[in-house]
């Protein structure tokens, strides 16, 4: 499991021609851009012709417009009340583009204006979300915030009211339960179906082979479902489709798939390692679309792709090269954006279909 401290330190077109009319050649499959040279990109979200990317340790966010089907530079850079803005989140609410925020070095959550031309202003503020970790997600008007914990305390999960964009507040909290007697369960990263909320709860407790788990919270109740499940050592995020969860597990290189059909006992598929001879993937971020899974191999520096056609016996896809370090995925029509988590890191935007 990486912890607290390692995420927030660390997440052309050329005119050619000879004798003849002009030629361009088509865009690279893989481009990139660096919003800051001293800064840590860490999220990367998408809306409209739009995407906004988290600059840790300068306090920024960044926004590209992609309209070119590149990444173009979008006006200065937004600068945050925290010095490390993490997870994003946009949405229209009440008629008002609205961006969520959370802020781990302030245990805050900020909300912005999404303005037309992309720019964006600040909105409101909610504080006592004790070290938010980045995989935050919303449900309508209700924004769910995953709490780190620590050594000694089981994180949790806050959900937090953005009905009223300008004044959210934390309309409830739910604590994790322990993995093992005495074990501590952090909160990660979190996905969202059906009314139910996925969280990958890392632990550090012994047995550490049976202190990591998958736990299930009740979004309108707010309340634990069901018991925990078992899963290697050091999950790390989680993305659903229909009814299957896919959980990366960084010290085993695996990528788990989990049927949620029944939110109160998941039943595990497969566990497919992503190890083949020589090669490994210690794996992050994990993004799926159209039956296709993308996974970030943080230390190898690549995205593996799985077809997950059938969630029980998934597939090594051709892998892609090439992408430092990369700590968040997200989806953009048919591209992937990749934030790489070095000090003056990328952000990558990559077409799958060229691979």
């Amino acid at each position: 499991m990486r912890s607290a401290a390692a995420w927030v330190v660390g997440l052309s077109i050329l005119m050619v021609g000879c004798g003849g009319p002009a030629a361009f050649s088509p865009p690279p499959a893989i481009s990139s851009v660096q919003p800051s040279n001293t800064g840590t990109p860490n999220s990367v979200v998408s809306f409209g012709n739009y995407e906004f990317v988290s600059v840790q340790g300068t306090g920024q966010i960044f926004t590209y417009n992609l309209s070119s089907g590149s990444q173009v530079l979008n006006g200065a850079p937004y600068a945050t009340a925290c010095a490390d803005p993490s997870g994003m989140v946009v949405a229209s609410i009440a008629g008002v583009n609205v961006m969520a925020v959370a802020c781990y070095d302030t245990n805050s959550l900020l909300t912005l204006t999404v303005n037309a031309n992309g720019s964006l202003n600040a909105l409101g503020s909610v504080g006592g979300l004790p070290m938010p970790f980045p995989g935050i997600v919303l449900d309508g008007t209700n924004l769910f915030v995953p709490l780190f914990g620590g050594t000694s305390a089981n994180g949790g999960i806050a959900k937090v009211s953005l009905a009223s964009p300008a004044t959210p507040v934390i309309a409830g909290v739910v604590t994790l339960a322990s993995p093992v007697a005495g074990g501590i369960a952090n909160a990660e990263y979190l996905a969202i179906a059906d009314g139910y909320i996925y969280v990958t709860a890392g632990s550090e407790s012994n047995p550490q082979g049976s202190s990591s788990t998958v736990q299930v919270v009740n979004e309108a109740t707010m309340a634990l479902v069901g018991n925990p499940l078992v899963v290697p050592h050091s999950p790390q995020q989680i993305a659903i489709e229909g009814n299957v969860a896919y959980v990366t597990l960084f010290d085993a290189t695996e990528l788990e798939s989990i049927d949620i059909s029944n939110p109160a006992a998941l039943q595990p598929l497969q566990n497919l390692s992503l190890t083949a001879g020589s090669q490994s993937c210690h794996p992050v971020p994990v993004a799926v679309q159209a039956g296709v899974a993308y996974v970030g191999c943080f230390a190898e520096g690549a995205i593996a792709r799985l077809d997950i056609a059938n969630p029980a016996q998934m597939t090594p896809m051709p892998d892609i090269a090439g992408v430092s370090s990369p700590q968040r995925l997200a989806l953009a029509g048919s591209s992937l954006l990749v934030t790489s988590a070095a000090p003056g890191g990328q952000v990558y935007e990559i077409d799958p279909n060229d691979f």
